[in-house]
């Protein structure tokens, strides 16, 4: 089944609901800032705004914290419930550094184990690209 065109309303809907949301807010609960002051945004929604990072034509945070407030379809799959009140990049950085490889694993886990439950029993197999083993394609570092 081929996907819609990336950054599109469609291609986020369809990947909307293998996000794990309750998983994500039980394992980064919202982080206090210090006495009185606590993010107003949930775990979910912070992950799904980062998501949107690679899903979209925004390639940075300044970018897509700038177009965030056009882009009603992008608000949508964040569940971000008005134009005006965002996450900026400084919430997005913070939240950025509370991923650690740990919890981005168990997230991934329970992604891939969503789409395989889901795909066509009449599918051979699933393939999964892992260019961890790719060596870099540089030049900039070779001897003269």
């Amino acid at each position: 089944m081929p996907l819609p065109i990336t950054g599109s309303g469609a291609l986020l809907e369809s990947l909307s609901p293998f996000v794990p949301d309750d998983q994500l807010n039980d394992l980064l609960p919202r982080h206090h800032h210090g006495p009185g002051r606590r993010n107003e945004w949930s775990s979910a929604q912070l992950f799904r705004v980062l998501l949107l990072l690679h899903l979209t034509t925004a390639r940075s945070s300044n970018l897509l914290c700038h177009l965030l407030p056009e882009q009603r379809a992008w608000r949508r799959f964040a569940h971000l419930p008005n134009q005006r009140q965002l996450p900026n990049v400084r919430q997005l950085h913070a939240f950025r550094a509370r991923l650690t490889p740990a919890v981005l694993r168990v997230i991934n886990e329970s992604m891939v184990e969503q789409l395989i439950e889901g795909r066509p029993a009449d599918h051979p197999g699933v393939g999964l690209i892992d260019s961890t083993d790719l060596p870099a394609a540089t030049s900039a570092f070779k001897k003269n």
